[in-house]
């Protein structure tokens, strides 16, 4: 049973703080009644009371988890398929079938151990805090990833496969008719000498 005080004893500022979320006035609570007793039917952090000493309030934002997720052990999701709060506190059901029993696994089994101790130690314990982060991490940051991993690795185009430079052949030396010109002057002179010569002798 949750107390939020009892006669004899000053109310703490952070009690009194809590108080004013869950029950209005802290001036006008009557202490020394339980929260059961309060009259709203709910604890400090919003939830139910009879939730309360489980330190469900210590979970990220409930949220539900896409089909193609799987549970913390592995299992594959119901339909429709889980919130991220009944997997965590260990609400699966064997088979993926809602109509069977309720399993219990080891994932779940940590996770709500942690959420106890969290509770017990106002959440001041960085190893059951860690449990936590673990299990959103493998349950939610880990399938993100990996699906943006898989969408970019699709989305990034194949590379060009290497062609060999294409080979260039030198350009055909074209000589002008006029470049021959020197040499048929030369051919030219050459036989009139020798025939010149022929008509001497």
């Amino acid at each position: 049973m949750v107390r939020i005080g009892y006669a004899g004893k000053p109310v703490s500022p952070a009690t009194i703080s809590k108080l004013s979320k869950a029950m209005g006035d802290p001036t006008k609570t009557q202490y020394g009644i339980t929260l059961r007793q309060g009259g709203n039917g709910r604890a400090p952090d919003g939830g139910a009371i009879v939730d309360y000493p489980k330190g469900w309030r210590f979970l990220p934002a409930d949220m539900v988890l896409p089909d193609n997720y799987k549970t913390g052990d592995g299992s594959h999701q119901p339909n429709p398929p889980y919130t991220l709060h009944e997997i965590m506190k260990d609400q699966t059901h064997v088979d993926s079938d809602r109509s069977k029993p309720i399993k219990v696994t080891s994932f779940g089994l940590r996770v709500v151990k942690a959420m106890k101790d969290l509770h017990n130690s106002n959440g001041d314990n960085p190893q059951a805090q860690k449990v936590i982060d673990d299990a959103y991490h493998q349950l939610i940051l880990a399938p993100q990833i990996k699906a943006q991993e898989e969408q970019l690795a699709k989305q990034t185009p194949k590379r060009p496969t290497p062609t060999a430079p294409a080979i260039t052949t030198a350009p055909a030396i074209t000589t002008s008719p006029t470049s021959y010109l020197p040499l048929a002057v030369v051919g030219i002179v050459i036989v009139v000498i020798l025939l010149f010569l022929r008509r001497r002798a």
